[in-house]
This record gives structure tokens, sequence and C-alpha cells, in this order.
């Protein structure tokens, strides 16, 4: 039943009713399938059978009538208006080379040889184009047949030639393809079992590279492109990202990638991301505002990329540019219609903008950032459940609710113990011992300063974990110990 459901939806964004197999349908039974499928009154088989035969399933008649129906959903796959689906124009064109290398299949079962060819040229004119391979070395085995029946001796020459570079070109690509879809798949693995294939990465990267020197196709160097964002993501080599999305912008500009089948728009969303996590601010800002209107506003593109330019504004401490990009966000038209995980994330960012752009002292120490609770850590939080313990215990340090932050050194002791064990949340750990001291130390400004230094050297020394394991920080946590210091001098004397 869900195959019927999923090809009616389909069928609803077809190019040309009369031309599709649906127009066959009457007010007979299969269509009363088909819209009774689409409304939800038809949720299983077992209701379905009941209303249309009166009997299960099991019923021959059932039976064929999903097979007839079935048959004529997926011959309408044909005239399904993909525009309709955002597929790009990448996926439009190689759907087009699929399409008439059907229909030149079909003719050539007919001994058409010159329709054949026709379409064979329109197809290797777009595949030559979008470096398309597959559809290439089909045509050109198409061509090959039709020399062959015709008797071409000197284009059967040339077009075997060709054919034989494209197979071995095809075969390096298919050497890459596999490599990066088994990186891939065991980036998805656990921590440990990451950490212990890391060398492994190393060697099929190389591996890769050398392969997109050789035959320098797109499909090679996207492969090598896709590897080296997940390799070095898992090491936190961010730096090693910045310096591969700026040199695949250059390859853009020279022409040496093929610039209809290139993600431009991804890959500075990750080379905003990347100047962000190694660090690189100014830099980083300077390319966040020299991109961002290539985004179509309101699109989910749109926010997360925003995300990024917020972070790189706060990182960079600038609170003025940062408040005027959670305003924007926070006013646009589709704001609301976010998820709720990607809402909570700018409600943490609002409320951090506010304890960092505070002038008078009162803000939070007056208002609950979150209007009524402040957000609980739990699992469903995962990567930020140290900024909310953060937050939690800045907004009762300013409200001086000493007997909370007593309760709450346990609560972070444990977190510490339970949760931050690993070499990757060095950072993390260590900023949440510096909050413990401020409590033990009786909230003096001083003494936490000055015994502190350690622990403080520390986080500034400790490297950025890679981006698989690592907590965020929405703040960097050097500018969140000078402002809790801050806070102390002025509201604990």
């Amino acid at each position: 039943m869900n195959e019927i459901k999923v090809l009616a939806e389909l069928s609803k964004h077809i190019v040309n009713n009369s031309s599709s197999g649906l127009s066959e349908l009457k007010q007979g039974k299969e269509s009363t399938l088909l819209k009774n499928t689409l409304n939800n009154v038809y949720n299983n088989d077992y209701v379905a059978s009941k209303d249309l035969y009166g009997t299960n399933p099991n019923d021959v008649r059932y039976k064929m009538l999903k097979v007839r129906l079935k048959k004529k959903l997926y011959n309408n796959l044909f005239f399904v208006d993909f525009d309709k689906y955002k597929v790009g124009k990448v996926h439009q064109a190689e759907l087009e080379c699929i399409k008439l290398l059907h229909h030149a299949h079909a003719l050539l079962r007919l001994n058409e040889l010159d329709l054949v060819l026709y379409l064979v040229g329109k197809v290797k004119k777009v595949a030559i184009k979008y470096e398309f391979n597959n559809c290439l070395i089909d045509a050109t085995e198409l061509e090959l047949t039709c020399y062959t029946e015709s008797g071409n001796y000197k284009d059967f020459k040339s077009c075997r030639d060709d054919l034989s570079r494209l197979l071995k070109i095809k075969l390096y690509e298919r050497e890459a393809q596999t490599i990066y879809q088994s990186l891939k798949l065991n980036a998805k693995r656990s921590v440990k079992l990451r950490k212990s294939q890391i060398t492994t990465f190393g060697s099929d990267l190389k591996r890769l590279y050398d392969i997109y020197c050789m035959i320098d196709s797109f499909e090679a160097f996207n492969a090598y492109y896709r590897a080296s964002l997940i390799y070095n993501e898992m090491l936190g080599n961010f730096e090693a990202i910045v310096d591969l999305t700026i040199e695949s912008e250059n390859k853009i500009k020279s022409g040496k990638i093929n610039t209809f089948r290139f993600n431009r728009l991804f890959n500075k969303f990750e080379l905003i991301y990347s100047h962000l996590r190694a660090r690189k601010l100014n830099s980083g800002l300077h390319y966040a505002s020299e991109y961002l209107h290539e985004l179509k506003e309101n699109t989910p593109n749109w926010y997360a990329y925003l995300e990024n330019y917020f972070l790189l504004a706060v990182h960079s401490a600038k609170y003025e540019l940062a408040s005027s990009i959670l305003q924007r966000v926070q006013n646009s038209s589709n704001y609301l219609k976010l998820s709720a995980a990607a809402k909570e994330r700018w409600s943490l960012y609002e409320a951090y903008n506010l304890l960092l752009s505070e002038t008078d002292g009162a803000c939070l120490s007056g208002k609950n950032p979150f209007l009524i609770y402040l957000p609980e850590y739990s699992k469903d939080k995962q990567g930020f459940n140290v900024a909310i313990l953060i937050l939690q215990f800045v907004y009762f340090l300013k409200k001086k609710e000493t007997e909370a932050l007593l309760y709450r050194i346990e609560s972070l002791k444990k977190y510490i113990l339970t949760h931050l064990k690993d070499s990757f949340s060095l950072r993390s750990k260590t900023f949440l011992r510096l909050l413990i001291l401020t409590v033990t130390e009786d909230f003096d400004a001083d003494s936490s300063r000055k015994k502190g230094q350690k622990l403080y050297h520390r986080l500034s020394e400790a490297p950025t974990p890679g981006d698989a394991y690592a907590e965020i920080e929405i703040v960097p946590y050097e500018h969140l110990w000078e402002h809790i210091l801050v806070i102390l001098e002025n509201e604990y004397k």
C-alpha cells in the first residue's frame, strides 16, 4: 500500500495529464483505489480490499487491481514534472539523458539506426557538458552498435577508441566512489571504531587524491572533496577544510572544476563554517558578508548560513553585528516555520547575545531570557548541553542565588565525570571546572582569577575538537570567563 501511496503522490505532478496512463482511469476500481489512497481513506490493504471487494488482501481480484494500477503509476514517472520537486538543473539534465537513452534503446530494437544516432547525439551533447560518464558510455555503446550494423568502419574505430578511454576513466571513478562511500559509512559508526580507523582513512584519502590527479574528472574530484571534509572534520583539522574550500572556489573560477556539477553554495557554507571552527574570524566574517546575497532568503540553507555568520560575529566580539543578524532572523517571514530544534538553537543564541550585549547588568538578573523556564540538557539537545548548563549557571550567578549555585556544583561534577571523559571534551571540561572554582572561592573575583590561571591556560592551549565529537561553543569560553569575572567584580563585592 505504501508503494502505491508514494507513486500516487508523484502522480500529482505530471507534465501532461492526457499523455500519462492515468488519463485512462475513469470511475472504476483503479480510480477509487488511487483516490482513496491519496486521501488516506485506505491506510492498509485490509481496509482497501474490504471496501472494494468485500474480501481480504489475498483475493486475486484485489491483487490484480494493484498490479494494474502500479504499472500505470510507474509508467507515469516518465511524465512527472521534476521542477515541482526542486531537484536542480543537474538532476533534470541527467533524467533527460536517461529518458533519451531509453528511447534510443527502444528504437535500436526496431532497427531505426538513424533515429538512434540522432538521439545519441543529443545525449552526448548534454552528457559532455555535465560530465555524465555513465550516460556517455551508454550512448557510445549504442553508436558502436549502429556503426557495426551500418558497416561504417571509420566512425566505428573512432567511437571504439572513445569508449576505451571512457571505460578506463569510469573504472577509476568507480574505485573513487567506493572509497568515498566506505569512508562515509564508517564515519557514521561509533567514536571508538572511527578512531581506530583514522590511519586507514588517511591512506584512502591519499588514494582518492592520486585518482583525481590521474583522470581529472568531476566524479573523482567530488569523491576526494567530500571524503576530505569528512576526514578533516573527524580530526578537527578545520585549517585543512579552509584550504580545501578556498582552493575549490579558485578552481571553479579558473574552470578547473565542472561549474555545472559542483555545488558552490555548499562549498561556501563549508568555507564559512570551517573559518569559524579554525578561528579565522576576520576572514570568515569577510566571506560570510560577501556570499550572503547568493542565498535565497528564508530558505533552510539561509537560516543555517546565518547561524554560522552569527557565531562568527559573536566569536569576534562584534556584538552589534550579532544582534542585527539575530534580529533579521527573528523578523523573517519563515522563522515560526522552523523546526523545534532550530528555533531552540536560536533561542539559545538570543540568550547568549542578551548576556553579552547587556550594559546595565540588570538584563539577565531581572529577567529569565527564556521567559519562564531555562532549558534542561538532555539527549535531544546533543551538542548544546554544556551551553545550556553554562547559561543556567550565569543566570543564577547574576541573580545572586548562591544556594542554587552550590547545588549545581555537584551536578556539574557529575556531568564532567559522566559525559566529558574523552580528550575532545577537554575545553568544555576545563571551563566547567572554572565555573566550579568561582563557587568554591566564595564568588571572589580576584581569588577566582588567580587560582583559575592554570585552568585558563589549559583552556587556551586545548585544541579545537572535530565536529563529530564537540560540544558547541556559542561564545568562546575565554570570552565567557572574562565576562563571569566582571560579574563577580560588580555583583559580589
